[in-house]
């Protein structure tokens, strides 16, 4: 009844890609026409969702 290993991983490093990983989708979230998705196309979505990752970046690329 052997199951899976459990991987190793350095939680330093987990820790810190998780927490961008939810600051992106906080500040995602923050663009009130991709929370209430106005755009019924999923074409139209995911530009949208583009758009505002680039405006993410600009803003806040610089952050360490």
């Amino acid at each position: 009844m052997g199951g899976r290993r459990p991987r190793l991983y350095n939680i330093e490093l987990y820790r810190r890609i998780r927490s961008a990983i939810e600051r992106f989708f906080g500040w995602l979230k923050s663009f009130r026409r991709i929370t209430i998705r106005y755009g019924r196309l999923a074409s139209t979505y995911k530009a949208l969702v583009t758009i505002a990752s680039i405006i993410i970046h600009l803003r806040y690329g610089t952050l360490r």
